[in-house]
């Protein structure tokens, strides 16, 4: 117990869980407020509805409510007038139930003297067990004498909006009650429903917000904050990895799709011998910024630093046409940097897109342009001692 203390305890103290936890709160919170608010104006809309539905209910049938239910020997043709009566207007008013009931006066129990759900029965005995809540609200009646607006409530008939309503001949002394029920089982579905969801939407909700709050934490509190399991971490590229990654997708997803461009730059070796390895991570991060501004308007190009001096470009849905203009800006933004710098950089390029008459697979594709980069390469470095031989 104290181990599992102590670790809740160390756990708490990071910043970053406290934030996670605040914005959990924030999201619980927020949803409950939009919960109760929602549910809260739908339940006064509905309580609304149905009271007024109820009250031109028992409007209706107050006048036509016959004295003799409310003795203790009830009279057949007395019953079976009201009852038919009743029937008819609980169809009319769309209302599932309507109830009489009286007070023993023995022994002051509440009885259901009137159902209309036992219209089909002549033979209704009087002082069948009433529900707990509803003798609750018809004793309420007989103390108030007054109408008070209904509630929901549930029954042996399921879930029902109730209103009661005290019948009295002089105005004080209480002869009976009249219950108007009206179907409410949609509703209690559709409540259990929306809390499930509102439950799984405060779960999700909190996941995400969590998700998001660490991340956002980690970059407010370290501004230099990376992805270091998929960026490289010299040129703010994605790495090694997260190209592998990509290939694997590409790989299980229509590789017809893709091409690629092999990139090695050319004397990274010269510059850190003769000038030392900081030189030689500015002339790697120079031509990782060429490759970025090459790509501003370029979406559908993604570049990975693969390798030292090595840089791979994947072009989605790019023709070998495209392929080569992205080249020809890639060779345009060098020659520009180049002017403002002491150091010239130069790069091999190579490219290909995937041929299903020449690719097994994108592997496949990636060693054809693998090929183009050398022997591009190796022209360059032909040229380079040509040049030299003629000095």
């Amino acid at each position: 117990m104290e181990k599992i203390k102590n670790f809740f305890k160390r756990s708490f103290e990071k910043v970053n869980v406290q934030v996670s936890v605040l914005t959990c709160s924030l999201v619980i919170f927020s949803c409950l407020v939009i919960y109760l608010v929602t549910s809260g104006i739908m339940t006064s809309m509905l309580t609304e509805a149905y009271d007024e539905r109820a009250n031109l209910t028992f409007e209706t049938i107050e006048a036509h409510l016959d004295k003799r239910l409310y003795e203790d020997e009830i009279p057949y043709g007395a019953y079976s007038a009201v009852l038919s009566y009743l029937s008819a207007i609980k169809d009319n008013m769309a209302v599932s139930d309507i109830l009489v009931y009286k007070k023993d006066a023995d022994d002051g129990e509440i009885m259901c003297v009137l159902d209309t759900q036992n219209a089909d029965n002549p033979y209704f005995v009087q002082g069948g067990e009433v529900e707990e809540d509803v003798k609750l609200s018809v004793e309420d009646m007989y103390i108030k004498n007054y109408i008070v607006s209904g509630d929901f409530i549930y029954t042996d008939s399921g879930y029902r909006y109730a209103n009661f309503y005290p019948v009295s001949e002089d105005g004080r002394n209480v002869k009976g009650v009249v219950g108007v029920m009206i179907n409410a089982q949609n509703i209690y579905t559709f409540n259990i429903v929306l809390r499930i969801l509102a439950i799984i939407i405060v779960f999700l909700c909190c996941l995400i917000s969590v998700r998001f709050s660490r991340r956002i934490f980690k970059k407010i509190s370290n501004p230099l904050y990376q992805d270091s399991s998929n960026t490289d971490a010299l040129t703010g590229l994605k790495n090694k990895n997260s190209f592998s990654v990509d290939l694997h997708n590409i790989e299980a997803s229509n590789t017809d799709r893709y091409g690629i461009l092999t990139i090695d730059l050319n004397g990274l070796k010269t510059i850190n011998d003769t000038r030392g390895h900081q030189a030689g991570d500015i002339y790697i991060q120079r031509a990782a910024k060429i490759l970025r501004d090459a790509m501003k308007d370029r979406t559908d190009f993604i570049a990975y630093r693969v390798g030292g001096d090595e840089f791979s470009v994947i072009a989605k849905d790019k023709s070998i046409d495209d392929m080569k203009q992205f080249i020809a800006v890639v060779e345009e933004l060098t020659v520009e940097g180049n002017k403002n710098s002491g150091i010239m950089l130069t790069m091999s390029i190579g490219y290909a897109k995937f041929d299903p008459e020449k690719d097994r697979n994108f592997s496949d594709t990636i060693e054809r342009s693998d090929s183009m980069m050398y022997e591009n390469k190796r022209m360059f470095y032909l040229r380079k001692r040509m040049e030299q031989e003629k000095k």
